[in-house]
């Protein structure tokens, strides 16, 4: 992701996420969770390395999902810090508890808790995929 506030963002994801920093050059943040075959990679707005097309863009249309133990201790932790979650935790038929929040350059993230659906839904799609 690009933004103006790279530490920032990092800080945010190290704090609440528990992912860990695995390269810093202040313009330049890698970060991943555990052993993870996946990165999440910062850069700052307006360095050299980042092409004028995509520093010039200011709003972030991504959105990152989070799977973790427990959504509402999650929850808790953010407000206790002081961020504005977007949605309450929810329970979906579908088997998800979850709730939504942005970072501090405004990335949507979707907390995910997984839960046991309910078994009427899974009835009822088990049986609209058999028509």
């Amino acid at each position: 992701m690009v933004t103006s506030k790279p530490a920032e963002v990092a800080a945010f994801y190290q704090q609440y996420f528990d992912l860990e920093i695995t390269v810093d050059l202040g313009w330049f943040i890698c970060l991943r969770r555990g052993d993870a075959s996946w990165e999440i990679a910062i850069s700052e707005r307006g360095h050299d390395s980042v092409p004028a097309a995509v520093s010039a863009v200011t709003e972030s249309s991504n959105l990152f999902g989070f799977i973790v133990p427990d959504v509402d201790a999650v929850a808790k932790a953010l407000t206790d810090g002081g961020v504005q979650l977007e949605t309450q935790p929810v329970d979906e038929v579908w088997g998800q508890r979850h709730f939504y929040v942005r970072d501090p350059e405004g990335t949507f993230i979707d907390v995910i808790q997984l839960i046991e659906p309910d078994p009427e839904w899974i009835a009822a799609m088990t049986a609209a995929a058999a028509q």
